[in-house]
């Protein structure tokens, strides 16, 4: 019985605690880290305390082997490693700093395949409400990602342990590019203590399960879809949809155009090429064992598919992996039982018979090596990733007994995959398109807009230059920026903003998208009055003001933020003088603001407190109204930022305020913030004043020292 007598603690570990009724515990564990006299380190610190015998034990541990390792007959799936099972842990989660982002019990498990026969093991954590921790309440992986998570996978690098460790996140994390619409695990490299005792160098990822896509797709409810993977292999929900695609894909005429758009209303055909793009880039040698796909519940929805375990590209198993023609193997239409079995390569071959799909297959591939996979964009993150666990690779190669010079073997094979993967994919896939000689081709928009190029990558000001062929003509899609309207192009007697570039002369191609600036004709009249963008409880709101003389109709005008999402008007009228809010859910807003006058909800973003761009367009694009804010770090209580007066230009931030409380959505702000331009228009008004003085001095300095003419 513990009598209250400090236990000393001289070495790391974590103790853990609970309160026993005889042999009943009362209550949960509790527990703490003490790491002590550990390296520092710039990583997250995972420290997980679970019972010893769990992990440890000769007979029933699942980092042992056990009685059975089945390795005899190569059937190791009689290891303790293979166990389901899962049991409490306490798991603190520990920034560079010391702050302690998470502690509590989790659930772990054995994760990974094959990979749970090394040493160093990959497990799951998972939050649950029976352990008092139902999930982990901070942005692991950034304020673009989740905020919080029921399911996290600590991995040991997979296939790549032993090696460069990086190969996984490294590869997925070249694809953020928001053309690439993929569903990702964001990656974090991390070191774990087990017990006290370090463990080792990790990558901290999110789990993909049904909560990952519920997370990841607004909308979309965890148990209302399907998730299967390999074959036909159900993870979650029903396998009846897939095997109608299965029917469909296999038995249909793809090469007709109305065949082909009804198998886009079954499956994304975009995600499932894209994805193919990046495992032929790749070279990934297990995509026909990792294959993962699923789809919400429900009329009109389609299938997506999952890129994951890619560790097995970048030349893991080969030496110069890069010259592998990996377009070649994954069509193979009898390859083997693994790693590209027929039924694993059906749809990408069933697809290429469509010349559509062929053309954006071959044209994306190449957008992709003018930008995501250049060799100096993917040098660039190598590097950059090198960086992340170089500090940490010493200590963790000690540990496992590992050799440098694998390490750094295998650091160089990414870096060579990477500068010479883009020349020896470009020839396959002019020998198996047979696509013709290259085409230099220079793209660019001028300011007000930008160029969709092949459906696929946004073409900016920066512009772009690469070789395209000379058999897959491009297509061009001008996109005028709000406040901006297509103009024409330079380069090309082609109008319309759409336009289908042939590449078969021989010859160079320089295309410029011209855009010019348009105002609706109440520009600056219906204007940003009011804006909440810190309210736990009532939300994010946006208040318009109509300081013209008539009504207004805003029905298919629009806001947007810096993100480019838009709130669209329904059919609304705004009243001379009026005001209106959009804000973002009805409930939160009408609990917080009882008294409100009629408001429009639904708004598709949220409001940076720190800074942001709000813009209202009408119906055509042109400009109406916008701001742009930047605020001092606030309080996290409630504050809005108002215009101090309704005649004000405010698009001037000196002439807005921030008002701590609730705010007045839908009325006029409240009479006392001009009192808040007074101290402004004083100080400015004694700066002119000074100024003119300084004038007229300097004036008279000068009419004084003006040589005077003779005789004078």
């Amino acid at each position: 019985m513990y009598d209250g007598t400090p236990i000393p603690v001289s070495t790391s570990q974590v103790v853990r605690a609970a309160r026993f009724s005889g042999f009943v515990q009362q209550g949960r564990t509790v527990g703490a880290s003490y790491l002590i006299g550990e390296p520092a380190t710039e990583l997250l610190t995972v420290s997980v305390g679970i019972d010893p015998w769990r992990l440890f034990s000769t007979t029933s541990g699942w980092f042992m082997p056990g009685p059975d390792d089945g390795l005899g007959a190569w059937d190791p799936q009689g290891a303790n490693w293979w166990t389901h099972a899962e049991h409490p842990a306490h798991v603190d989660l520990i920034e560079a700093d010391g702050t302690v982002v998470h502690d509590g019990t989790l659930g772990l498990r054995m994760f990974g395949g094959v990979s749970r026969m090394h040493p160093q093991k990959s497990f799951s954590l998972s939050g649950r409400k029976t352990y008092g921790n139902k999930r982990i309440d901070y942005p692991l992986f950034g304020d673009d990602g989740p905020d919080d998570f029921r399911f996290l996978v600590v991995r040991n690098g997979g296939s790549d342990w032993g090696r460069s460790f990086i190969r996984d996140a490294l590869l997925t994390s070249l694809l953020v590019d928001p053309s690439w619409d993929m569903d990702l695990q964001a990656a974090r490299p991390v070191h774990v203590y087990l017990n006290g005792t370090y463990w080792g160098l990790y990558h901290l990822r999110e789990k993909i399960n049904p909560r990952y896509l519920a997370d990841h797709h607004k909308g979309v409810k965890k148990d209302s879809l399907s998730l299967l993977e390999h074959q036909q292999t159900l993870k979650h929900g029903s396998i009846r949809a897939y095997r109608q695609l299965q029917v469909f894909i296999t038995t249909q005429d793809l090469r007709d155009p109305a065949t082909f758009a009804r198998l886009g209303e079954l499956m994304d055909i975009d995600n499932f090429q894209r994805l193919q793009i990046a495992q032929t880039y790749f070279d990934n040698r297990d995509a026909g064992g990792n294959i993962r796909y699923w789809r919400p519940d429900g009329p009109g929805q389609r299938f997506r598919w999952l890129l994951y375990d890619v560790d097995q590209g970048f030349g893991l198993h080969r030496r110069e992996g890069w010259t592998i023609n990996t377009l070649a193997f994954n069509t193979d239409p009898a390859g083997p039982s693994w790693p590209n079995p027929p039924w694993s390569t059906l749809f990408q071959r069933r697809l290429l018979t469509n010349p559509d799909y062929r053309r954006t297959f071959v044209n994306r591939t190449l957008d992709y090596l003018h930008s995501d996979f250049s060799p100096e964009a993917v040098a660039e993150l190598t590097e950059i990733m090198i960086d992340g666990v170089t500090d940490e690779m010493p200590r963790h190669l000690a540990r496992w007994e590992q050799s440098p010079k694998q390490w750094q073997y295998h650091l160089e094979q990414l870096r060579r995959f990477g500068q010479l993967r883009p020349t020896y994919l470009r020839e396959h896939l002019r020998d198996y398109f047979r696509a013709g000689a290259d085409r230099t081709v220079s793209l660019q928009a001028r300011r007000g807009g930008y160029v969709v190029l092949n459906d696929n990558l946004q073409v900016g000001s920066d512009g772009l230059n690469g070789a395209y062929f000379a058999n897959f003509p491009l297509s061009l899609h001008a996109v005028a920026e709000p406040g901006y309207r297509f103009a024409g192009w330079d380069g090309t007697d082609l109008e319309g903003s759409d336009i289908t570039l042939d590449l078969a002369r021989d010859r160079a191609y320089h295309l410029i998208a011209r855009f010019e600036a348009v105002q609706h004709p109440l520009a600056d009249q219906v204007i940003i009055n009011e804006l909440c963008p810190r309210s736990k409880a009532g939300g994010d709101w946006v208040e318009l003001h109509n300081r013209s003389s008539g009504p207004v109709k805003l029905t298919g005008w629009y806001l947007t933020d810096d993100s480019r999402r838009r709130y669209t008007f329904p059919p609304t009228s705004l009243p001379a003088g009026g005001y209106l809010v959009v804000c973002e859910k009805e409930d939160k807003f009408r609990q917080t603001y009882p008294l409100a006058p009629d408001f429009l909800t639904g708004l598709p973003f949220g409001l940076n407190k720190s800074g942001d761009r709000i813009g209202l367009y009408a119906g055509d694009g042109s400009y109406v109204n916008a701001l742009s804010y930047r605020l001092d770090d606030q309080a996290d209580s409630s504050f809005t930022y108002a215009l101090a007066l309704p005649g004000l230009d405010n698009v001037q931030p000196e002439h807005w305020v921030v008002e701590s409380g609730p705010g007045t959505p839908g009325t006029a702000n409240p009479t006392h913030l001009q009192t808040a331009l007074v101290p402004r228009q004083t100080y400015w008004t004694r700066i002119s004043i000074g100024v003119a003085v300084l004038l007229v001095v300097g004036l008279a300095k000068t009419l004084h020292q003006r040589p005077r003419p003779e005789g004078m």
